[in-house]
């Protein structure tokens, strides 16, 4: 637990930070998280309501993505020509609540057989990840381009 705590916190500073947005390196962490997701899922065997409550969280996950995507301060530095992104509070405590309720499920999913329920709950920061940083990509790509056309 504690481990977990120290993991969110370091997400959190990392998140509340402006950082240069690199678009070679932000498919990274998606395919982190499908990795992540798609290994727990051989552990177990799939059913037609498992598989469906995947693709349920799924679809959850992109639309907080999407959310947390829109929130996201994305400038361009016009002393460096540099494009930069910040995360906002209102992402931030989205964030911890899609973490804090995969948690709880995941501790009373431990003691009540919701195996299936735990592992689909990563499904959510993994459609998160994957739309934020779309969102992010097509918000560097406005900026970046209209600074091509002045």
């Amino acid at each position: 637990m504690t481990s977990y705590l120290i993991i969110v916190v370091i997400v959190v500073l990392l998140s509340l930070r402006e950082k240069e947005i690199r678009p070679s390196r932000l498919w990274i962490t998606p395919l982190l998280f499908i990795y992540l997701a798609f290994s727990s899922m051989k552990q177990m065997d799939l059913s037609v309501g498992s598989l469906l409550l995947y693709l349920i969280c799924l679809a959850v996950g992109l639309g907080v993505g999407a959310w947390r995507g829109k929130l996201e301060k994305v400038r361009l530095n016009s002393a460096t020509g540099k494009v930069t992104s910040q995360g906002s509070v209102a992402g931030v405590v989205l964030f911890l609540a899609v973490m804090l309720l995969r948690l709880l499920v995941g501790n009373w999913g431990a003691h009540h057989a919701l195996v299936f329920l735990s592992t689909a709950l990563l499904f959510i920061p993994l459609g998160s990840v994957i739309s934020r940083r779309y969102i992010i990509y097509l918000k560097y790509k406005q900026l970046v381009e209209g600074r091509a056309v002045k």
